[in-house]
């Protein structure tokens, strides 16, 4: 964990899935913020307000005004193999819990979350 903590800049890729329904992906400039809780998890937060990339048109499709807030997640971080460190762990948006998953190389951050039919990516490098 103690390698993995800090401010990662990147770009967040938002998808929207739902079966039928054509909608391409919005890539935008975000970051991710990781913290040590102790010497096996760390706490991943990142800013999903996504209301202020997507037309509210969708945010009516969808069900949701998508903004979801800064949401923190607590990760297990697993052991480094050939440089990767994987990170798996839960988040939660009212009172719905959904999984977090990632991968931090050097100073590389790949994570990917899935909220409903809300897909997020997220890469970035470390600052």
């Amino acid at each position: 964990p103690d390698s993995i903590t800090g401010t990662y800049r990147g770009t967040m890729d938002i998808k929207l899935n739902i079966p039928g329904v054509e909608f391409s992906d919005v890539e935008v400039p975000s970051h991710v913020d990781v913290t040590k809780v102790d010497d096996a998890y760390v706490n991943v937060a990142i800013d999903l307000d996504l209301a202020k990339y997507i037309d509210s048109s969708w945010a009516t499709l969808v069900g949701s005004n998508l903004d979801f807030g800064v949401i923190t997640a607590k990760c297990l971080v697993g052991p480094t193999i050939d440089g990767e460190a994987p990170l798996t762990g839960t988040a939660k948006v009212g009172d719905t819990t959904f999984p977090i998953e990632g991968e931090c190389e050097g100073s590389t951050l790949d994570l990917t979350l899935t909220i409903g039919i809300v897909t997020v990516e997220f890469e970035g490098i470390k600052r």
